[in-house]
């Protein structure tokens, strides 16, 4: 895509000499959005795999506030490593605009007066906001670019990255001075919980711009990682099916539940179901039914559950409405509904006839899975008189965690 209308010539020019001669997709969509450039500049955090150019929207973004405001940008890095590169590069990139930009990762540091961009690590950022506002000239500042956001999740330094926005949220409020913050992230996971506590607008992307293969080697064989999981998620649903049972999929996000719904009804079409074979295992007339009046009542314009309903598949997350939730539990709880994906807020108050329970589980990070979740997700599945299967999937198995989920 070329640049939006609202970019500079001059801000083209330099990115096109440097060899970003068009953007991807997503950036465009995202640049287009007029609430989170200046003047409005409302803060921002997304999130996009590796290598999908998340840098040069925040770059664009701060470039463009920057000359509008004359005043200054600080990026934030949480490696020593890459904040130099950074600091080279921009030193380099942003010449042509007789912007001065300072390096903040070693020992030494320039007056406050002495930049109009700062690249920084974690502590050197969070010491220059302190320097900043004991001097009252934190209001020189219009944005600050954090790199690598989830390291708000860090044990050592998370808390410094939290301080750090508390402040410059503070300060700002209390200066009537705004500063923009922009977070961005290649796994950023509680994005919408972050965007809340931030006031900020957010986005995940999945594009990649090369295809990324992860391998494994075993028994002298090389499988995908990826294909694996999900192949053996399509492999117990399938058992379930055939005989006759119900399944429900914990998932660790609201993506992943869409995501393994979808992945399930292509493993169907892609063994060949034809119609002879899929009406022995579901009633599609009255699926077709369902997904009718599923429509008519909840007026509901999700093109996903279309896609997966008239295959007994759905997937229950807080991004649905709640007459859409409700009809999707009594599709479920009615037989209709087979296989099930929903997050962990399932698993409180509400109970569901499944014969199996699939945990597709984090053992570690801010989803990881505690004991307490476990148990309301064993304990609101089944019926009186029924035995109910778990099954752990997770890409790193701790036997001990599981152990210690498991035990009461």
């Amino acid at each position: 895509m070329d640049y939006p209308s609202w970019i500079s010539e001059s801000i083209i020019d330099v990115y096109h000499k440097s060899g970003l001669k068009k953007l991807f997709q997503w950036q465009y969509d995202l640049l287009i959005n007029d609430k989170i450039r200046y003047p409005l500049s409302s803060n921002l955090l997304y999130s996009a795999p590796t290598s999908a150019g998340k840098t040069i929207v925040a770059e664009i973004l701060a470039l463009h506030t920057i000359i509008e405001t004359n005043r200054a940008a600080l990026f934030v890095f949480p490696f020593i490593s890459v904040a130099k590169e950074k600091f080279r590069n921009l030193q380099k990139l942003w010449r042509n605009f007789n912007l001065r930009v300072c390096g903040y990762m070693g020992p030494n540091s320039a007056p406050l007066t002495a930049w109009d961009t700062a690249i920084c690590t974690i502590e050197k950022a969070n010491s220059l906001i302190n320097k900043s506002i004991d001097e009252d000239a934190l209001e020189r500042i219009s944005v600050i670019i954090i790199d690598e956001f989830h390291m708000i999740f860090d044990p050592h330094r998370g808390q410094i990255v939290e301080n750090m926005i508390a402040k410059i949220r503070y300060a700002s409020k209390k200066l009537n001075n705004h500063i923009q913050i922009i977070g961005m992230s290649a796994t950023l996971p509680n994005l919408e919980k972050l965007s809340k506590w931030l006031n900020a607008f957010s986005i995940a992307s999945d594009f990649r711009p090369v295809h990324l293969s992860q391998l494994i080697l075993t028994n002298n064989t090389l499988k995908d990682i990826n294909t694996m999981e999900t192949k053996k998620i399509c492999s117990l649903c399938m058992e379930s099916l055939y005989a006759k049972q119900s399944v429900l999929i914990f998932c660790s996000s609201k993506a992943e539940t869409e995501k393994i719904s979808l992945n399930f009804v292509s493993y169907m079409i892609d063994v060949d179901f034809d119609s002879r074979r899929l009406s022995s295992l579901l009633d599609l007339d009255q699926l077709s039914i369902f997904l009718k009046k599923f429509h008519s009542r909840t007026q509901s314009n999700d093109e996903l559950l279309r896609k997966t309903i008239p295959y007994g598949v759905a997937f229950h997350h807080a991004g649905l409405t709640v007459e859409e939730r409700e009809e999707i539990e009594d599709g479920f709880r009615n037989g209709l509904l087979k296989i099930l994906c929903a997050t962990s807020t399932l698993s409180s108050g509400v109970n569901l006839p499944a014969q199996k329970v699939i945990i597709k589980a984090q053992f570690n990070g801010p989803l990881a899975l505690s004991s307490i979740t476990y148990h309301q997700m064993i304990g609101r599945a089944g019926r009186l008189g029924q035995t109910v299967d778990v099954d752990f999937l997770s890409k790193k198995l701790d036997i001990d965690v599981i152990a210690n989920c498991s035990a009461k």
